[in-house]
């Protein structure tokens, strides 16, 4: 499915656990271990020994030698780059590779909307695939992989990346689409009482398109599930315990997606799995 997987390197314990699960994933896939040192290049920092690049370089090379110990058949090579740490993962992923981070622990979040570089990662306007890890996503057992679907017209690449991903992981996969009922009406224009059985008529249409496309793929084990709940809680609460969440960024930009978020930031700000945002 992927070229390449790149992983974002820091010290950090959700660091590592997302550089275990995208070797436990890889395969023969090759590994990028990159390490960001933010500010720009400048000559000393190959001059000194103590420079934050060489120190850099020294910890993502005993990271990669650890891993290679455990993994000997993995593919991995490291490097160094100064700048945005975002920008600059951006730049060394691609479309075409799966960009891995571990997700930042609520308590080292800044402010409350929880901006951290895993959701400005997922909410950036350019192609390509990211994976966030969160810390317990070795605890338990875990199974199926999860889709959000929501009719746009980016659901059919969800999908197809939902049933690479169950099949490569020998997964059941869980087709979710969650719609929530509107408010209350003014009494002026409150609608007939079937409007809403109507109304659920046509999500369940939005569900078995995506189903149909799904069953196309032999040797693919399928579950369908439409919930009545706004789509990030329904889709958080479907991915408990799940082995993999896949979700769509579809690319609000502005004012509108600062005070209204998506449903992928809701979901990045409430992890429980491994959950793959498909940017449009």
């Amino acid at each position: 499915m992927f070229d390449s997987i790149v992983v974002g390197w820091n010290e950090s314990e959700s660091a590592g656990v997302a550089l275990d699960w995208a070797l436990k994933r890889a395969g023969t896939t090759p590994v990028h271990l990159v390490s960001v040192v933010p500010g720009h290049e400048t000559g000393s920092d190959y001059l000194s020994a103590a420079s934050p690049t060489t120190s850099a370089r020294v910890t993502v090379m005993d990271a990669a030698d650890r891993m290679r110990e455990r993994r000997p058949d993995a593919r991995i090579d490291t490097a160094v780059v100064r700048g945005a740490v975002v920008d600059e993962l951006l730049g060394a992923a691609g479309p075409d590779a799966l960009l891995v981070v571990g997700a930042t622990p609520r308590s080292e979040r800044r402010g409350r909307f929880g901006w951290s570089v895993a959701t400005r990662l997922a909410g950036a306007q350019t192609p390509g695939t990211v994976a966030v890890v969160p810390s317990n996503v070795f605890v338990g057992v875990r199974s199926g992989v999860v889709v959000g679907v929501d009719g746009s017209p980016a659901t059919p690449e969800l999908v197809e990346v939902a049933i690479a991903e169950a099949l490569e992981l020998h997964e059941e996969l869980r087709l979710v689409h969650a719609w929530a009922p509107p408010p209350e009406w003014q009494e002026a224009y409150a609608p007939d009482l079937g409007f809403e059985d109507s109304l659920e008529e046509v999500h369940q249409g939005v569900l078995d398109d995506a189903v149909a496309a799904a069953s196309r793929v032999s040797g693919l084990s399928i579950r369908s599930s439409l919930i009545s709940e706004p789509p990030a809680i329904a889709l958080g609460q479907a991915a408990r315990g799940a082995a993999e969440l896949v979700v769509g960024n579809h690319g609000s930009r502005g004012v509108s997606r600062f005070l209204l978020g998506s449903v992928s930031h809701a979901v990045l700000r409430d992890l429980d799995a491994p959950t793959i945002v498909v940017r449009s």
